[in-house]
């Protein structure tokens, strides 16, 4: 007859007792004392005994089994304890048999035999466990019930209880586990749990072990409970922030399914505002199930302003001096101002940017004012930037227009200077299709923007400049991955384009094993901007921890003015990678195959 198998295996413990029996008092003093110093001296000589005798145990068994086995086993974790006597050996030993057989039960073997041999010796005590589990049971049967509101679900809605079986993992004639049996619950769960049933349930599940043919029978009942939906928005802790910030952000209208989804992208819109130092986003799903559930935001704000100052430097453009002055509540409008001052070796810049809070419609809408200085490659180029940008979009899928007016001021060695102004309108977008937005290591990124000069009034001329890049991350093992990138670019009426729009090569981002911005048009003693770009790369990345990586890359590219005279260069390179918390961070050593130099190169995150 069929036997139900427990859900789950229940270690056991047990614990020895040293209990010292006293001997009958004498009433003569002196030998009641050389009685105590005999005591003393054979506990002393007992104890001192036991902690040099050594303790050993071995297993006959396939090494799937060892390896369960030595993991699991009271006898083999108590190896390492110092307080490890005779008796509570022999007590492991005794038990042990029994211990073996619950543990490979969990992989299937319902008929395991177990066999022990001793070997006791003064200073040595080993004890070997042969174990034969016998054949693995396999699945004779599965039987998913259901019940509560999903049997009423429309049929094509999900998660439907076709899909649930369709997914589930365990299949007839197969192998069972007890982790397979535990994990595909759970998953079948997690299905209904985090979509549409918070309350879902598994009502009964069993396991039944027939001896006979060597297989188990399961059967599964789900009780989904009632199908939930969202209520009402609350805000609590919002004093300096309007309220409009949270609203505008949530996605989640009063009638819409339940979904944690849902709850998870709020919190996170909310956190990457920068308003806010702490976001807890809570559906009480435990409330009464037969009304709709409300979201409630709980905000710890930030404060309003913040001043900064910093040092760093880069292989681009050397050391680096940085003041910073933040106020996320310009005006009182919860407008985000941010400025700069940044004064490095080869690069001065003053930025000042304001940003307002996401529009109901999911608008972000911002203006900026950007001035900067650059003496770089033997070419001094000074810009006054005043722009204003709208962007929309998910992460996945990000898009901007944007309208600039810029002023240039060029001066290339032994030429004199140019001033050229352009009025320019841009759009922008970008695909990320990643497993991981920090460190991803599946996936593409994809960005093209165009950037025009349409009216020749309010230009120096016109002009249309087109560029695009993408990144490939692929796993070739678990431990070692494949990273590509491409990056094009082209600029038509180039002889009207400012040379802020022109396209360099060579870098940290760009060409390893050359200097920043060393790739272009020569001109005399300078490097300038030429109106085609094409560079590319090719990276290996082994990880030798969950942390710490080597890689080996080749990078290519160049800049010219025509497609014909665009000849990449190559950089080759070894280097090292950390996976941070706020990203990959990169040091490389490369060689320029054009120069013959080696260069020394620092990479900060995912760059797109």
């Amino acid at each position: 007859m069929p036997k139900e198998w427990p859900e789950t295996i229940n270690g056991f413990t047990t614990s020895g007792r040293l209990q010292n029996h006293n001997g009958a008092r004498s009433g003569l003093s002196h030998f009641a004392a050389l009685f105590q110093t005999l005591i003393f001296l054979l506990l002393t000589g007992s104890i001192a005994h036991a902690a040099q005798k050594q303790y050993a145990v071995e297993f006959d068994a396939p090494p799937a089994i060892v390896q369960l086995l030595q993991r699991h086993l009271e006898i083999a974790q108590s190896l390492d304890n110092p307080r490890l006597n005779d008796a509570e050996w022999q007590r492991l030993i005794r038990a042990t048999p029994r211990e073996i057989r619950a543990l490979v039960a969990t992989e299937g073997y319902f008929s395991a035999s177990v066999e022990s041999s001793t070997d006791n010796q003064t200073d040595r005590s080993s004890v070997k466990f042969s174990v034969n589990p016998g054949e693995q049971a396999t699945i004779s049967e599965i039987e998913l019930n259901f019940s509560g509101e999903i049997l009423q679900q429309p049929t094509g809605d999900q998660p439907g209880i076709d899909q649930l079986k369709a997914e589930w993992g365990l299949i007839e004639n197969k192998p069972f586990t007890q982790e397979a049996w535990g994990q595909e619950k759970r998953k079948l769960l997690s299905e209904l749990v985090v979509y549409r049933y918070p309350n879902a349930r598994i009502a009964q599940s069993r396991a039944e072990v027939d001896s006979k043919t060597n297989s188990v029978r399961l059967m599964v009942h789900v009780d989904s409970g009632n199908q939930r939906r969202f209520g009402d928005l609350e805000v609590s802790g919002l004093q300096r922030y309007p309220e409009s910030i949270v609203r505008n952000l949530n996605r989640i209208k009063p009638g819409d399914d339940y979904s944690q989804s849902s709850l998870l992208k709020l919190q996170s819109d909310l956190q990457s505002t920068g308003y806010f130092s702490g976001v807890e986003v809570i559906a009480n799903v435990d409330a009464d199930n037969t009304t709709p559930i409300p979201v409630e935001v709980r905000i710890s704000e930030n404060k309003s302003s913040k001043v900064g100052i910093g040092v760093g430097a880069s292989t681009n453009t050397g050391a680096r001096t940085q003041l910073t002055y933040d106020n996320l509540n310009l005006l009182d409008k919860g407008w985000r101002l941010n400025t700069s001052l940044r004064l490095e070796q080869r690069a001065q810049s003053l930025n000042a940017n304001v940003a307002l809070p996401t529009t109901e419609e999911g608008y972000r809408d911002s203006f900026s004012n950007h001035t900067a200085r650059e003496d770089i490659e033997n070419q001094i180029l000074t810009t006054s930037n005043f722009g204003v940008q709208r962007s929309w979009g998910t992460y996945r899928f990000e898009q901007s227009i944007g309208a600039n007016y810029l002023i240039e001021h060029l001066k290339v060695k032994d030429v004199e200077s140019t001033r050229k102004d352009a009025a320019t309108l841009s759009y922008g977008m970008t695909l990320r299709r990643t497993d991981n937005e920090l460190m991803p290591s599946r996936g593409y990124l994809f960005n093209v923007n165009f950037t025009g000069a349409p009216v020749d009034s309010l230009s120096d001329g016109t002009f249309l400049r087109s560029y695009a890049k993408t990144q490939l991350y692929y796993p070739l093992t678990r431990s070692t991955q494949l990273m590509t990138r491409l990056e094009v670019g082209a600029v038509t009426g180039a002889n009207s384009a400012p040379a802020t729009y022109l396209f360099r090569a060579g870098g940290d981002q760009s060409v390893r094993g050359y200097a920043y911005q060393s790739l272009g048009v020569a001109e005399g003693d300078a490097i300038v901007g030429g109106r085609y770009l094409l560079t590319g790369s090719v990276e290996v990345v082994q990880w030798l921890s969950s942390q710490w990586g080597i890689a080996l890359f080749t990078d290519f590219g160049d800049a010219a003015n025509e497609t014909s005279e665009i000849k990449p260069v190559y950089g080759y390179g070894l280097g090292a990678r950390w996976k941070s918390p706020v990203g990959p961070i990169g040091a490389d050593i490369a060689y320029g195959e054009d120069t013959g130099q080696y260069r020394l190169h620092f990479n900060l995150g995912v760059n797109f």
